[in-house]
């Protein structure tokens, strides 16, 4: 029951953690290699002529076989392709891997220590200090490489030849060929482990024999599968850099102190010696940490070698993460230990608490530095969210135009995708466009029909609530200031997904205002419910099944009401969105669990700092401060994270010259924080200074967002500057 809820609480921290970092740095958009994953593989299946073959096919260096299947078979469900819906299903692996491996630990140990076990897992799982592998969707074979190798070692390892566990073993270590390049390690860990049970017992039985042998022919397969995709110049070319890389991996969280490989190893290195005395009670705990620690140690040697060059990239950390884990699991053997027991039990204690805060400070150092600002590649996060708006806006900008001058090859991370000219026919090719992402899909456009007045026209919103850029908007606010009253009917309509995303503008009053889906066969009715009057907000509705269309009825003469083009969604990327939103929610829960769990445990050993209740009281002490963090940031801004970014991006537009670009950042900042009269100025300079644009038309749009400025803001000295040096009155 114990093992029950500690697994409950560590699966909630871990998947909270991770939807809420999905949730403030995620992107709509497929991000690099995951367009060859439309092209290659998508549109052939779309097509009706997807081969067999395709599906084991190369990418890269690897054979991801398990990430294309359960790619596919989202989309089959969601009937949309949606990288948040994919990392959403990530983050439930990741959590689940997370429970698998304290449960396989637990089981190893006897049946015991559930609580330290799961504590001691959970900033391996929920830090984001493997951030490219939770916010990119195409990253599950990352998971499916671990999952697949840790069956493959305790299976193979651990079971019987020929029975149940031992063939689920080998068909893990099959498996894991299909997730990544070194899925064979996998084979290769269980090899290693029969060569120190062969050490051990000075001679070789049959069981070690067919283990081996079945590992030996899962590896040699793997090397026959093995691929090379011109990566050469990543790899290292001589053996010192092949052993500096290899240090500081092994070193890690610290791989930047390369000498720290030292401490972090000394669990496991103690753990080994003792493993091989006369007297070594349990050897199978030792042997699976060994083997786990050893599996670890492949995986950095084979990024040592192949990605010398690179550094680490986040995506590789939550395999580097293996080898301390094993060390943290070698902690609970060497307590148990008979020499461990002729010191001071809270010398011993004190001495494993100091090994365990170093290490926990590396890994909340990497990930702090993750989530810092975006200056550098090592602030991943924010790096990744700041480049993810330039790459939306281009994306939303070239499908409402078709414009290939709004996909730049330069500078480089200014589209998702290595090629623009590829990356423009993919996103036109008709068949991918039914299953595209809402991002980069063209929407449902409203036509205005006979049945409608003249009270409702083309970019009908006000001048200070502004329409989102290259979006096609209906509304009653006309262009002399006035507010209209009358009726809005669209030409039929039919979605073929079952969400659909609806912009809505109005103005400080609802009163009056009604809009409405209208299924044409039934009349039935579906009501658009404003929440928040007086801005754009975004309103998701169910679909109706045949034709309808949009009516918008505005019966008050003192406010406004607008209606943008309509975008759809999957059920399945509705539901991802719900759970998003309550990321924080669930990682609180999960928390709460921890501490009251934690607690229970305090109370059942005692309240007196002894040698177990002193480490209780430590993990109840943690466990309030990350509560008590995650608290204190529930209602994190992620809205005004996106709008800073806007307007630094478009800062760094303007000093390059860039002016197009730059307007295009300062009217999504606009979009997502309307009452900013300093961006509507910085807009309104913009637009002054752009060759590009009109003389005329720039100055009236100009004159316009300063007026707006020194609406919002009085005072706004620039503002009345501005408008003074145009010759026009600094009024209202």
């Amino acid at each position: 029951m114990r093992l029950a809820a500690w697994l409950s609480a560590l699966f909630l921290v871990v998947l909270g953690a991770k939807l809420w970092i999905i949730q403030v740095y995620g992107t709509a958009l497929p991000y690099w290699d995951q367009w060859d994953e439309a092209g290659l593989w998508f549109k052939p299946w779309l097509e009706g002529h997807l081969a067999w073959g395709t599906w084991f096919a190369p990418h890269n260096e690897h054979r991801i076989f398990f990430t294309r299947l359960l790619d596919w078979f989202v989309l089959r469900l969601n009937r949309q392709w949606d990288p948040r819906l994919q990392m959403t299903i990530n983050a439930f692996i990741h959590a689940g891997y997370a429970c698998g491996l304290a449960c396989s630990l637990w089981v190893f140990n006897g049946r015991k220590h559930e609580g330290r076990i799961c504590f001691l897992l959970l900033p391996f799982f929920a830090l984001p200090f493997a951030a490219e592998n939770t916010i990119h969707g195409f990253q599950s074979q990352m998971y499916f490489l671990s999952i697949f190798s840790v069956i493959a070692m305790v299976g193979l390892g651990f079971g019987s030849p020929g029975r149940g566990w031992w063939l689920g073993g080998l068909a893990a270590a099959v498996m894991s060929l299909f997730t990544m390049g070194s899925g064979l390690l996998a084979s290769l860990a269980v090899m290693g482990l029969v060569c120190l049970r062969m050490l051990k017992q000075r001679g070789i039985t049959q069981k070690n024999l067919a283990t081996l042998g079945a590992g030996s022919a899962v590896f040699i397969t793997g090397l026959i599968l093995q691929l090379s995709a011109g990566h050469g110049p990543f790899r290292a070319r001589s053996l010192l850099i092949f052993l500096d890389a290899l240090a500081g991996n092994l070193a890690w969280p610290f791989g930047d102190q390369p000498v720290m490989l030292c401490l972090i190893g000394l669990p496991l290195v103690i753990t080994i010696v003792k493993y091989f005395r006369l007297d070594f009670k349990d050897p199978r705990v030792a042997e699976f940490v060994l083997t786990l620690g050893f599996w670890g140690f492949l995986q950095a040697m084979a990024l040592a070698y192949g990605r010398a060059y690179l550094g680490n990239s986040s995506r590789y950390l939550d395999t580097l993460s293996t080898l301390p884990i094993a060390g943290l699991a070698s902690l609970f053997i060497l307590g148990e230990s008979a020499d461990f027991r002729r010191f001071p039990r809270r010398l011993v204690v004190m001495l494993a608490v100091v090994w365990v805060a170093v290490l926990f400070w590396g890994v909340w150092r990497i990930s702090r530095t993750a989530m810092e600002d975006y200056k550098t590649l090592a602030n991943y996060l924010q790096w990744s969210k700041r480049w993810s708006l330039v790459e939306e806006e281009n994306v939303r900008a070239f499908v409402a135009t078709n414009d290939r001058r709004y996909l730049p090859d330069q500078p480089l991370l200014a589209i998702p995708y290595s090629s623009a000219d590829r990356l423009a026919e993919l996103l036109r090719d008709p068949k991918l466009s039914a299953i595209l992402p809402s991002a980069c899909r063209p929407p449902l456009q409203l036509e205005k029909d006979e049945k409608s007045d003249a009270s409702f026209v083309l970019d009908g919103c006000p001048p200070d609530k502004p329409k989102q850029e290259f979006t096609r908007v209906w509304g009653s606010y006309s262009a002399n200031g006035a507010n209209k009253t009358g009726a809005f009917v669209s030409q039929p309509l039919s979605a073929a997904l079952p969400k659909l995303i609806i912009p809505v503008g109005c103005g400080t009053s609802l009163e009056g205002i009604r809009l409405q889906l209208v299924e044409q066969q039934t009349g039935r009715r579906t009501e658009l419910n404003p929440k928040t009057p007086g801005r754009w907000q975004t309103i998701i509705v169910t679909a109706p099944a045949n034709p309808f269309r949009l009516e918008i009825t505005n019966q008050n003469p003192n406010s406004w009401v607008a209606v943008g083009d309509l975008s759809e969604m999957g059920r399945l990327s509705y539901d991802a969105l719900l759970l998003l939103d309550h990321a924080a929610g669930i990682l609180v829960v999960g928390l709460c669990l921890c501490v009251w769990l934690t607690g229970l445990a305090v109370v059942r050993r005692g309240i007196g700092i002894g040698d177990d209740g002193f480490v209780e009281i430590l993990i109840l002490l943690v466990a309030l401060v990350a509560l008590a963090k995650v608290w204190s940031g529930r209602n994190f801004d992620a809205t005004g994270l996106a709008c800073n970014l806007h307007k630094k991006l478009a800062v760094e537009f303007t000093s390059t010259g860039d002016l197009r670009s730059a307007e295009m950042h300062f009217r999504a900042a606009l979009w997502l924080q309307p009452d900013d009269p300093e961006t509507f100025c910085h807009l309104a300079n913009a637009l002054l200074h752009d060759s590009n644009l009109e003389k005329n038309q720039a100055r009236e749009e100009a004159v316009s967002d300063y007026k707006v400025a020194l609406r919002l803001k009085p005072d706004f000295m620039e503002a009345k500057n501005q408008l003074r040096a145009l010759g026009v009155p600094a009024t209202e």
